[in-house]
């Protein structure tokens, strides 16, 4: 069976280290981005299951990245 995969977009590095020990320790597979720009990459490159994100990241609005990311997962190809 294949591990769920979380991406965790916030520019805090020990949240981000809190949050990946615990969903390890659950068996998720975590990636990490630590800005806006670098999650959306990551996001759009390799679609996870599931992103917990920061709604105040230094470059963009953690809302602003939220509509960018719908958009892109719903726009037809």
């Amino acid at each position: 069976m294949t591990k769920a995969e979380i991406l965790i977009i916030d520019d805090e590095v020990q949240m981000r280290k809190l949050l990946e020990i615990t969903l390890e320790s659950n068996d998720y597979k975590v990636t990490q981005a630590a800005n806006a720009k670098e999650g959306i990459i990551m996001a759009a490159n390799h679609p996870p299951d599931c992103i917990l994100l920061d709604l105040g990241l230094p470059d963009a609005s953690g809302h602003d990245v939220l509509k960018q990311l719908r958009e892109w997962y719903t726009s037809p190809i």
